[in-house]
């Protein structure tokens, strides 16, 4: 039986908001359980501290320096978009955006490999746009000024949470031990699970010679790219690409292949960066650090699992949640092997699970979990949320909750996993500025208290200093109460109520709007248009025009409603519906 419950004002909750308000809910369900608030309501830590200048330009020196002692030569230095219009960015009607962030800046210069736009690999193809903005022909090319900026704000995140994850020694090029049979007997491996064609893989490579970066994915059409882009092609004689690097099947779109055997392949050019043919549970090497940008659906998942595994770092911004559903297709298997079995149940966490548990009436404890694990359906699904222009905004707050309820099970999960072992640490934080991405959380985690991104580089020990050499790991994640708002306004709108105030000698209601569904400017629209109705004694009915979409059809019922006017809709088509509104029949 569908349960249906009303939130603030008495708007009707939709299937997600009801899960949500049932598992914050009292046995009553009519005010907040504290015990559910205190375990589950997602607690954000601020963005670890960003690089210094000086390290900054420390890590580009050493980087250069890295390149002469390899004596290798690095891939021709990059062109940027704003210097001229080789790449086609002029032609784009973009508003001007902020600079390209670091390592990605001019003053950088980073090999054009590694960059976003203006990287990629001379082909006989024009650059050609899709009707999304996405470019097709250049490798490593992105010709959009908006998607380029995005994306390079996504991957500079990425960037300085690993190199805030990375050890004093690894990251100044430090030997730990001066003993040459004492040393490391590999390379600190940073892996880069659905990797893709390498984005965030190859400026980690650049930037950190003495380091190896590991590329992996499943999909041998993204790999081949990747080589494509940092060691180039060859062309036969006609002027076509070599299909030596580019498998012949790739030609033709056939990259699904089931990955049985997995194959590695060393970069000629940046010799500290290889790729890994396989799937994310086939990768069985240690590793340092493990990280992944927008992995889809359970992809996310398996990396955690991976890096708890092997006792690693982390750095995971998950994406597609809607993927999670049982009855959606797992795209990281499907899409390069056509295979469908997923491999992670959810929720994962015992804490969510007995709270969703708890809202199922039904004795049997199977049952309780299929019925869990439909509501975890529903709050993933509202979780797969890209109104980038509501991330500040309290519209769709609730949405964005949802997913903070699902990252924050990925975290407790995380907990969950080795309750005893006090050495592990894992924060869920936002990326700098949000608008870098609608999918902005990242859930950091690391081990050694030397890789705590939090702590504070370079501190020296004395008198009046807790900090010192031997112990220079003290600093806690501090708090980030503006990425709690969105979560007080979900409250609000599950629990909250109305009011009403005096206008001359009639009580006229006030439309409180938790502003979950509606801003407030759209409520004091609607309000002004039916408080003039009703002071026109000429007019007995209102029609509002066609067109207005179903979301301002409901605002206008809702508004309606609590102002005591009769309200219906007239149309069958969608174009066709208008809301019709009239005063109360006296008597």
């Amino acid at each position: 039986k569908k349960i249906i419950r009303k939130g603030a004002n008495g708007v009707l909750l939709k299937n997600f908001e009801t899960v949500l308000h049932d598992v914050f809910s009292s046995t009553s369900f009519t005010e907040i359980c504290q015990q559910a608030l205190h375990a589950l309501s997602s607690q954000y830590s601020k963005f670890p501290p960003f690089l210094e200048e000086a390290e900054e330009k420390e890590i580009v020196e050493n980087a250069r320096t890295g390149w002469d002692e390899a004596s290798s030569s690095p891939p021709p230095q990059n062109v940027h978009c704003n210097d001229d219009d080789k790449h086609g960015c002029s032609s784009d009607t973009s508003p001007q955006l902020s600079p390209p962030p670091w390592p990605f800046d001019k003053s950088t210069n980073l090999p054009s490999c590694g960059c976003v736009r203006g990287g990629g690999v001379s082909t006989n193809r024009k650059p050609k746009k899709t009707k999304t903005g996405k470019d097709i022909g250049g490798v490593g090319d992105v010709h959009n000024r908006q998607r380029a900026w995005t994306k390079e704000m996504q991957l500079a995140n990425m960037i300085q949470c690993v190199l805030a994850l990375l050890p004093d020694h690894v990251r100044h090029h430090h030997s730990a031990c001066s003993d040459e049979e004492s040393k490391p007997k590999r390379k600190y491996r940073i892996v880069n699970f659905a990797g893709g064609t390498g984005h965030l893989a190859v400026p980690l490579a650049l930037l950190l010679p003495h380091c190896e970066v590991v590329c992996v994915d499943l999909k041998k059409w993204s790999l081949d790219l990747l080589h494509r882009r940092v060691d180039g092609v060859v062309a036969d004689g006609d002027g076509n690409e070599d299909v030596s690097v580019l498998d012949k099947n790739t030609q033709n779109g056939q990259h699904k292949q089931p990955c049985n055997s997995s194959i590695v392949q060393v970069s000629q050019k940046v010799p500290n960066l290889s790729s890994y043919l396989g799937s994310i549970q086939s990768y069985s090497d240690d590793f340092d650090i493990g990280i992944s940008l927008h992995a889809c659906g359970e992809a996310s998942d398996c990396v955690l699992r991976k890096c708890l595994e092997k006792k690693a770092s982390w750095v995971v911004c998950s994406c597609c949640c809607g993927k999670l559903r049982r009855d959606a297709l797992n795209p990281y298997t499907f899409q390069s092997t056509g295979g469908n079995e997923k491999e992670v149940s959810y929720p994962q966490s015992k804490t969510l699970a007995s709270f969703m548990n708890a809202t199922v009436d039904h004795d049997d404890v199977n049952a309780r979990c299929v019925e869990s694990a439909k509501r975890f359906d529903e709050i993933a699904k509202a979780a797969d949320y890209s109104e980038l222009g509501d991330v500040r905004k309290p519209r769709n707050a609730c949405r964005r909750a949802a997913k903070s309820v699902v990252e924050w099970d990925r975290l407790l999960y995380c907990k969950e996993y080795d309750a005893t072992d006090n050495n592990m640490h894992v924060v869920l934080t936002r990326m700098v500025p949000w608008e870098s991405s609608t999918k902005n959380d990242i859930i950091i985690g690391w081990y050694d208290p030397s890789c705590n991104p939090y702590r504070r580089r370079g501190a020296t020990s004395d008198n009046n200093n807790n900090m010192s050499k031997e112990d220079p790991f003290s600093d806690m994640p501090p708090d980030d109460p503006s990425s709690q708002v969105d979560f007080q306004i979900a409250l609000q709108h599950l629990f909250g109520g109305s009011t009403a105030h005096e206008k001359g000698k009639d009580t006229v209601p006030v439309v409180t709007c938790d502003q979950n569904d509606w801003s407030s400017e759209e409520v004091t629209e609607i309000q002004t248009q039916l408080e003039t109705f009703i002071n026109n004694d000429a007019q007995d009915i209102l029609r509002f025009h066609r067109g207005m979409g179903s979301r301002k059809r409901k605002l206008i019922h809702f508004v309606a409603e609590k102002m005591g006017l009769r309200h219906w809709g007239e149309g069958k088509k969608d174009a066709e519906k208008i809301v019709v509104v009239a005063r109360r029949r006296s008597g």
